[in-house]
């Protein structure tokens, strides 16, 4: 994951988190996939915002 994002992606998977809840998946791994989503959905917003520039 890139470290720019992590603070920011963490905080937003935890307020995901706590509105979803995905069924025989434990709290920690649901964390864990909300991080990776939403740091993935970051990483191509920023960079799409770098190539208009």
């Amino acid at each position: 994951m890139n470290e720019n994002f992590n603070p920011l992606a963490r905080e937003l998977a935890t307020r995901i988190n706590a509105l979803v809840d995905i069924p025989l998946v434990n709290e920690e791994n649901e964390q864990l996939f909300f991080e990776l989503i939403v740091t993935i959905l970051l990483q191509l917003f920023f960079d799409t915002l770098d190539s208009e520039i």
